[in-house]
């Protein structure tokens, strides 16, 4: 029997991880025999100097790229280790909060608030393996509105060519070692901007006045005269202060974006040797054949430059020679070349990223499948339906909406109802993603989403929860009168007012739905609402939760029942909580 997804990342956790240790024991000897190395060329050089020095010097240089060398290879594996260790907690239900936790949607989305889809603890916290801030803005767009039947096959097919390719989903995450953060401008915005920086007269100005401050360095030095290098430096910052802003804002943006383009140099080199065959996975690595990654090696080898003007025995020099100012021409001659292609490239590594997502899902989660798109009118249908973020402990439920259009689910506190109106709302935006989900079977037609499951009330706007909710409820109606068919979700619905009102205004609602031809799930604990099902007819159906009371203590089976519920348990919590009732 072949090893599961725990057993392999906990070998290949063991495994870097000791490499990485091995390899920082080699780093801190070649640390040493370098320092050696120095000390015998000082030594040397004071003591007895000769052509036997070079033996020395040239030990000492080989020393220290050996010792970069292991560097960048111990961290490597650091990473490496990292990965997996990342991969081991999330299959243990560990990582929620340990993602990318930045909320994506804007405040009126239709279902994200109500499913949970973003922020701590988040499925998109736990789902999330994109490590650049393009990537994980495509996945959020991706999970917050649904593809066309077509996208969503084709990122199928990409997904699961890419699902087995453990070892490349490890090298990109060994490339960097932290995921990128939403702030700041992006390298597409960047690359958009229009060119500051036109003018090759300045940049000439600029090279003779940086060649004349060298001259007046070496007239100091040979004849300790300084006043030709202050005059010179006078003149270079009255011309800076005339000519360089502009040089100066294009530097200060391009540093903005460094690591995600230094970032986004090492993805493209990686991914450039892989082979893909999907249609999709074609498209995304076409702009890649032009081999992008050589392109960006030369804006990385400028950005590195500016990098180090900020070592305190090298800046006199970039002052001296105004090399900043040279920079900043060859930052804007390269954005000349390379703008239209940069937001291509970005595209792509976005997309594969995405896709990468959910090849590492399927791959991660053995009890996930792969949905099944059914013509308009299909319904959505799932064997074994199980929340995205309950762990080994969740009980799964079938769900059918094929035949029935409404189920109005009654049962106790506690006892699931709302979680199953997010794990079928999850596991659709996943289906609608092109992604895979937690069903032993899922099929589904084109289907969008609308929940009202997790309303608040808003001081700051004057809002009280009634209204927020009635809101919500008309944008679940307008929704549903959009094109395509809609899955609502509604979770008890009108609680803040009277029981009479609250039941006509719910039937109300739900009347309109169903004759709109919309899926939804509705839960409640009036039993009143239930006997809707009578009116409407075979297009509903009641379905519940229950509760066993042994003994004094209350324990819930999750699973799901025909019918209505026959029994509450509000005053027995209340009473186990210490209420007087």
């Amino acid at each position: 029997m072949s090893p599961g997804p725990s057993e392999i990342y906990s070998q290949r956790h063991e495994q870097r991880s000791r490499l990485a240790s091995q390899l920082d024991l080699d780093h801190r000897r070649v640390a040493w025999y370098r320092l050696a190395a120095f000390f015998l060329l000082v030594g040397g050089l004071l003591a007895a100097p000769g052509l036997w020095l070079l033996l020395p010097g040239l030990a000492f240089l080989a020393l220290l790229r050996h010792h970069a060398a292991l560097s960048a290879r111990r961290e490597t594996a650091r990473r490496a280790a990292e990965f997996y260790h990342e991969g081991k907690l999330r299959l243990r239900g560990e990582w929620p909060g340990r993602g990318v936790t930045a909320a994506f949607v804007e405040a009126q989305h239709p279902y994200a608030r109500d499913l949970d889809m973003f922020g701590s603890g988040s499925l998109y916290d736990w789902l999330c393996r994109a490590r650049t801030r393009t990537g994980q803005q495509r996945l959020a767009d991706w999970l917050s509105r649904p593809a066309l039947p077509d996208q969503i096959a084709r990122r199928q097919l990409a997904a699961r060519e890419l699902q087995p390719r453990l070892d490349l989903r490890e090298d990109l995450a060994a490339l960097q070692s932290s995921r990128q953060h939403l702030k700041g401008i992006s390298p597409q915005d960047w690359a958009e901007k229009p060119l500051q920086l036109r003018s090759g007269g300045a940049r000439l100005v600029a090279a003779l006045l940086g060649l004349v401050g060298w001259l007046a360095l070496a007239y100091w030095v040979l004849r300790f005269d300084p006043l030709p290098l202050g005059v010179v430096l006078i003149v270079q910052q009255g011309f800076l202060r005339l000519a360089g802003r502009d040089a100066g804002e294009v530097l200060q943006r391009t540093e903005s974006i460094r690591g995600e383009c230094l970032t986004l140099a090492v993805y493209l080199r990686r991914l450039e040797q892989e082979k893909v065959d999907s249609e999709l996975l074609q498209e995304l690595w076409k702009p890649l054949n032009t081999r992008p990654s050589r392109a960006l090696a030369r804006l990385e080898a400028v950005m590195d430059t500016l990098e180090s003007r900020r070592n305190p025995l090298l800046a006199p020099f970039y002052v001296l020679s105004l090399a900043s100012f040279q920079l900043a021409y060859e930052v804007e001659n390269w954005r000349a070349r390379h703008a239209r292609e940069l937001p291509l490239w970005l595209d792509s590594l976005a997309q594969i990223e995405a896709v990468l997502t959910f090849a590492s899902l399927a791959w991660e989660n053995e009890d996930y499948g792969w949905p099944r798109l059914l013509p308009e009118g299909g319904g959505v249908r799932a064997v074994q339906l199980g929340h995205p973020l309950l762990g080994a402990e969740c009980v799964r439920n079938d769900v059918d909406l094929s035949e029935t259009r409404l189920w109005i689910v009654s049962g106790s506190n506690m006892s699931g109802k709302s979680s199953l109106l997010r794990a079928l709302g999850c596991n659709v935006v996943l289906a609608m993603a092109g992604g895979p989900t937690r069903a032993q079977e899922m099929a589904l037609e084109p289907l969008r989403i609308a929940a009202s499951i997790q309303v608040s009330d808003s001081l700051m706007a004057g809002i009280s929860r009634f209204y927020a909710e009635i809101l919500r409820l008309r944008q679940v109606l307008e929704e549903a009168g959009g094109p395509g068919r809609l899955l609502y979700l509604l979770d008890e619905i009108l609680g803040g007012t009277n029981s009479q009102d609250r039941l006509v205004g719910a039937q109300a609602v739900i009347r309109r739905l169903y004759e709109l031809e919309s899926l939804g799930l509705v839960t409640t604990h009036d039993l009143a609402l239930t006997e809707l099902v009578d009116e409407l007819g075979v297009g509903s159906a009641n379905v519940h939760f229950e509760d066993q009371l042994h003994e004094g203590v209350m324990s819930f089976d999750y699973h799901l029942r025909s019918g209505v519920v026959q029994r509450s348990n509000a005053l027995e919590l209340m009473r186990a909580v210490g209420l007087q009732v």
